[in-house]
């Protein structure tokens, strides 16, 4: 395959957006363009993952190098397992919201530039899951910011513009502090290449004559904080409730579903591979993998636990559909920061599993409660009532997606949670664990709440004449309820599909924790020689005696990812046996 064509990733919804600004006040004209971009990409992205990530095949890596500049010095573009996961499941996510708001949106609205920023917006998203570089990380992070800003206040009322105020402010702060520290990286290494750095810090952890530049820590902090702020990690989340609350749903649903991945996926793809290092790296298996700083490991940790546990007590709090639906993204991203906390590969591997359900699932939730608010004008769950006996379609739709949510067996988050928990005990974050179990408990509590207030018991209204006609859905909202039943489907799939899926994520759990694998596919089979070497050298000149007998058994070659994903097997066991009790 001409690893050339991944870039049509992102040419595809660019072109798209600016073909769309031709097309305004035509409405046909733009949806079907805005489809048929969502639909390739999300083609090619399937097709790209088959072909990196086969089911039973060691997996690969895509690499461009735009107009032929050689990394580090040009544009790299890589493609791996992380990447195609991630972009086929924004893909799917972008397409069903987009459907969804036809039936939702203010046609006036909707007439203007909404079409073009959506795909600006999946242009971001795209570019920032593929770039190889951290100055092209921060342009991409730009043009999702930009068509975020504008989306925030489509439709200008006045909670919106306050909203977009803050959201703003704190995204430019933000965006500062990333350039300041990009800056810092390139004076300390002269690169800005994601696997250049990756090769200089695996040179330097494996050469005890060196050591990492003074203040590495204190800038791994500051991109930590810039991402955690992107992502809504503790304590910087304090911006999403409020913003999510205010904006049309079915941008409410987008939203929730991509943005706060992208900062996920950031400190995923960079901290494993290069700032979380404190130059103590060791060789285990024959596969080498960083050591983990410690004040690095202790604000992760501390940020999973807290993102969690108080998001997820705010959301009981809440008394408004949208707002626990809002909390709940923060919650659920603790989970990933979780995941990424630990470190170890499977714990990876939950984690990009973790990110894809969660998309899903997060994006349906939210569509649901744009109906919901049809049906009674409002998301007050005092309001709310009897909306199973009015739309029971919409009732199964909103139960599977909530079920999916909290973890029920066999549905999708259970296997997402699971295999982040088994790694936290089994590496001894057992209090994180514990702390994630109780996150779920209270997360059922809170899905619960929605599901008896809204669905299950009487409307307010029965028996009483209504001071206000509630607002009706209106005909031709066939397009609302198929955007929610294609999100529902790719949950059931992510669930009863978790075997194949957690296959090509534990590939992608892997290629994060070993340096070599991107570092070699981006710039060439000998980069890695000389870390590898002093690696060795170092390795063999550490050993104690005991140890120097098992030399020829550690230094062994790297297993494939097929063969290292034991726990995929255990979830395939575990996702074969959930379908047979659910069998009839």
């Amino acid at each position: 395959m001409n690893p050339n064509l991944i870039i049509l990733l992102c040419v595809i919804p660019l072109v798209a957006g600016v073909l769309n600004v031709f097309l305004i006040n035509r409405r046909t004209a733009s949806r079907i363009v805005g489809i048929a971009s969502y639909v390739a990409v999300l083609g090619l992205a399937l097709r790209f993952l088959l072909y990196t990530a086969p089911l039973d095949g060691a997996a690969s890596i895509l690499v461009s190098q735009m107009g032929d500049w050689q990394a580090p010095f040009g544009i790299t573009i890589v493609f791996d397992s992380l990447s195609g996961l991630l972009i086929a499941a924004a893909a799917t996510v972008a397409l069903c919201s987009y459907i969804h708001s036809f039936s939702s949106l203010d046609p006036a609205v909707e007439r203007r530039y909404y079409h073009p920023l959506m795909q600006m917006l999946l242009f971001g998203v795209n570019m920032s899951f593929l770039t190889g570089d951290l100055f092209n990380l921060f342009v991409a992070f730009e043009v999702m910011l930009m068509s975020s800003y504008a989306l925030l206040v489509i439709g200008t009322g006045l909670k919106q513009m306050r909203q977009a105020y803050k959201y703003i402010l704190l995204n430019v702060l933000a965006s500062t502090v990333f350039l300041m520290a990009a800056g810092m990286v390139y004076g300390m290494f002269g690169t800005l290449n994601i696997a250049d750095l990756a090769r200089i810090v695996a040179e330097i952890e494996a050469d005890p004559m060196r050591s990492l530049p003074a203040g590495f820590t204190a800038l791994s902090v500051m991109f930590l904080l810039v991402f955690g702020l992107k992502g809504a990690f503790f304590p910087l989340w304090f911006w999403l409730p409020d913003t999510y609350y205010t904006i049309p749903i079915a941008v409410a649903g987008l939203f929730g579903g991509l943005l706060t991945k992208v900062g996920v996926y950031t400190v995923a793809r960079l901290f494993p591979l290069i700032f979380a290092s404190d130059g103590t790296g060791s060789l285990i298996d024959g596969v080498y993998t960083g050591g983990m700083s410690q004040t690095i490991q202790v604000i992760l940790i501390v940020a999973a636990a807290f993102t969690m546990f108080l998001a997820v007590l705010g959301a009981v709090s809440q008394h408004e559909v949208r707002r626990i639906l809002s909390i709940h993204v923060i919650s659920q991203v603790g989970y990933m920061v979780f995941g990424i906390a630990v470190m170890s590969g499977n714990a990876l591997a939950g984690c990009a599993f973790y990110m894809v359900q969660h998309m899903v699932v997060k994006c349906a939730l939210f569509l649901c409660c744009g109906v919901m608010e049809k049906h009674a004008g409002s998301d007050d769950l005092d309001k709310l009532g009897g909306l199973l006996k009015r739309d029971w379609k919409l009732g199964v739709l909103f139960f599977i997606a909530a079920m999916s949510l909290v973890g029920l067996p066999p549905l999708s988050g259970f296997f997402g949670k699971m295999v982040i928990i088994r790694e936290g005990f089994s590496e001894g974050q057992w209090y994180l664990a514990v702390v994630g179990l109780v996150t779920g408990a209270l997360t059922l509590l809170s899905m619960l709440k929605i599901w008896s207030y809204g669905y299950w018991n009487p409307s307010p209204q029965d028996g009483y004449p209504a001071k206000t006609e509630p607002a009706r859905v209106r005909s031709g909202n066939r397009a609302a309820y198929l955007g929610i039943a294609m999100l529902v489907a790719a949950a059931l799939f992510l669930g009863f599909g978790a075997e194949q899926v957690y296959t090509v994520a534990f590939k992608a759990g892997d290629q994060l924790q070993n340096p070599k694998a991107y570092v070699t596919a981006v710039l060439g089979e000998d980069a890695y020689d000389h870390a590898e070497h002093l690696i060795l050298v170092h390795h063999e000149d550490t050993q104690t005696p005991e140890t120097a007998a098992k030399t020829d058994a550690d230094i062994t070659p790297a297993p494939q990812p097929a063969d290292t994903a034991e726990g995929a097997d255990a979830v395939g066991r575990i996702a074969r046996a959930s379908q047979a009790e659910v069998s009839p």
